[in-house]
């Protein structure tokens, strides 16, 4: 099994795989593998039948594999296991959906199972986040007014306004604590940017008195879902967060039933943030070692 660093030439092999799944989550999802491909160290590798995912959070794990039919799970998951054992690698697997938890133990193996909160994804009604209706989203629609009330703004589409969005981004970072993740975080956005129509991705941009305070980058993943791969603005700036949530649904929602803000990582405010936009479900992640 010869696993090679993700490029852009890698993408086809992706979109072989995982066309035929209707993914709600981003744990297989090309962009998102990108833009985070330096820092876990993201490799795969592949067979006529199956894409194998190895990453690192200070250790060295595994994505189930995906594969073109059902008949091959046994196979790839054996093959898998092995390259684990021959390189002297804890067999573990991360980021596991329910659903593939279950097919892992319809196979027969023995494993141990540990639920993982902090990478468990939160979706959305794409209605409820274009429109922010009812008691719950009540704060939510009280900020969206207030930043329409206060400011004098303007919305335009990622397209016209990369550089703006990239001086921002670079800014957000240098008043933060400029962290690693960051660091890949502003890489990826700048990438993105640049190759927008490469990797499907739409957004906006809003200006207020003229100067960039936030963008969104999202991506259409099928008819089920649209995934929020980055939200940027000015948190001085109240309401402005809100406003994008919603704006971005607005613009790009359409006909589209769920969007997926990702994970909260465990850091306490994003997951308060997050809970706050009140979530339809989250899709839930599990550790699964082999034994």
């Amino acid at each position: 099994m010869n696993f090679k660093p993700l490029d852009m030439d890698s993408k086809k092999i992706f979109d072989q795989f995982l066309t035929p799944y209707p993914f709600l989550s981003s744990t297989y999802n090309f962009t998102n593998l990108f833009i985070w491909r330096n820092a876990h160290k993201i490799h795969y590798a592949h067979t006529d039948q199956a894409l194998f995912v190895k990453k690192e959070k200070e250790k060295t794990f595994f994505l189930p594999p995906i594969c073109k039919n059902k008949e091959q799970r046994k196979a790839a998951y054996d093959s898998l296991l092995s390259y684990m054992e021959e390189n002297s690698l804890e067999k573990v697997m991360r980021d596991v959906s329910a659903q593939q938890l279950e097919e892992i133990r319809q196979l027969g193996y023995e494993i141990t199972v540990e639920s993982d909160r902090d990478s468990a994804e939160y979706i959305y009604s794409v209605e409820s986040m274009s429109t922010f209706s009812g008691k719950d989203l009540h704060s939510k629609r009280n900020h969206f007014n207030n930043f329409i009330r206060y400011n004098q703004y303007t919305i335009r589409y990622i397209e016209e306004s990369k550089e703006d969005c990239l001086a921002l981004a670079l800014k957000w970072y240098e008043d933060s604590s400029q962290s690693e993740a960051l660091r890949h975080e502003l890489t990826g956005i700048r990438t993105l940017l640049e190759h927008q129509e490469f990797f499907g991705i739409v957004g906006i941009s809003v200006f207020v008195d003229e100067i960039c305070q936030g963008f969104s980058l999202l991506e259409v993943l099928n008819d089920e879902v649209i995934l929020n791969h980055i939200e940027k603005a000015d948190r001085r700036i109240s309401g402005l967060y809100a406003f994008l949530a919603r704006t971005s649904m607005e613009y790009f929602g359409k006909g589209i039933r769920y969007t997926n803000r990702e994970q909260d990582m465990g850091i306490p405010g994003l997951r308060k943030s997050k809970e706050s936009y009140m979530p339809e479900f989250l899709e839930k992640k599990y550790i699964v070692t082999f034994h």
